[in-house]
């Protein structure tokens, strides 16, 4: 069975001919004639895991006509960004309160997409992919968050992305006149980040 994409609309010639094969029993049994529910998959009902086979199976039979589908050239990079959130230094897919534009500047630096001179490069947005701080290096989010001297100057005190995990290690406990309070060097350093 094939994906039918964003829209959600079915577009593939399969399930034209069942959307017509159930038109065509309501035509002649009436509207109430077949009853649909959604059945979660793979909840080991027997049905449920035999239709799950059958359709596999199907979809080996016509391998010399394959239908591509936006849905089906999602999934590979779906999941290369499912694995990469697993990876120690990417926050691991915790959720974290930090100001928005040190959020920004962070996931701009892990995906390498975003406001970076070797993005913009890429997509035909700067002429040249250096740095605009040290201009000696490609402007990658690798190289902004863990190499550039300028990060140095702006508070980077770690070198690899596990490094930055280490809560512990980089908060700091600062006084005001309210009392104390702990400071995120990590979210700091992020939010110094100037990327515009």
């Amino acid at each position: 069975m094939k994906k039918a994409g964003r829209t959600r609309q079915a577009r593939t010639r399969d399930l034209k001919v069942v959307i017509e094969g159930i038109k065509e029993r309501q035509s002649r049994l009436g509207p109430n004639a077949l009853l649909f529910g959604w059945v979660k998959a793979h909840n080991e009902l027997h049905g449920n895991e035999e239709a799950d086979r059958l359709a596999k199976e199907a979809t080996n039979l016509y391998s010399e006509d394959p239908q591509i589908t936006e849905g089906g050239l999602k999934q590979p990079w779906k999941k290369m960004r499912e694995e990469e959130r697993r990876v120690k230094g990417t926050g691991m897919g915790r959720v974290v309160r930090w100001n928005g534009k040190a959020r920004v500047a962070y996931v701009q630096c892990r995906t390498g997409k975003g406001n970076l001179q070797a993005w913009r490069h890429k997509i035909g947005k700067a002429d040249d992919p250096e740095c605009r701080k040290c201009g000696r290096y490609a402007e990658t989010g690798k190289h902004v968050a863990l190499v550039s001297t300028h990060g140095e100057d702006i508070g980077r005190r770690w070198g690899i992305r596990e490094d930055m995990d280490d809560r512990a290690r980089w908060a700091k406990k600062e006084k005001d006149e309210k009392g104390f309070y702990t400071v995120n060097l990590v979210e700091t350093f992020f939010l110094k980040i100037d990327l515009v």
